[in-house]
């Protein structure tokens, strides 16, 4: 039996992805993404993809997409920075800066020196 190559390059890229020890437990939950699958279709549900991020020492947060030929292809803004709840929001929408095609993505979040890595899921 053959295996698609991209499912596979999906999978890999999130086997891949280093536990997070800065990630501390809090109450209202850890640092994850919010949402995987992004249906980008303007009805205000699940049309970007967003990440909280625990940052109890409010240092620098930045987002980067790519495919999964690992060309860069966007990167996240913070949407939410300095809560009360020690939480960074970051967003990414996949319209802004040319449309981008249905398909599987791979997001790094960097915070210090920790990475977070993971696959998000444009459905067009």
């Amino acid at each position: 039996m053959k295996i698609p190559l991209l499912p596979l390059l999906a999978l890999t890229a999130l086997l891949l992805a280093p536990a997070a020890p800065f990630c501390a437990p809090y109450p209202n939950g850890a640092s994850q993404a919010l949402n995987r699958l992004v249906t980008p279709n303007g009805d205000r549900k699940n049309d970007t993809f967003i990440f909280r991020c625990y940052n109890p020492r409010y240092s620098a947060v930045d987002g980067t997409i790519y495919d999964l030929a690992g060309r860069q292809v966007g990167t996240m803004r913070v949407k939410s920075a300095n809560n009360p709840d020690s939480f960074d929001v970051l967003e990414w929408n996949p319209d802004s800066g040319g449309k981008k095609p249905g398909g599987v993505y791979v997001y790094r979040i960097r915070i210090e020196k920790t990475v977070y890595k993971g696959t998000v899921t444009i459905i067009r």
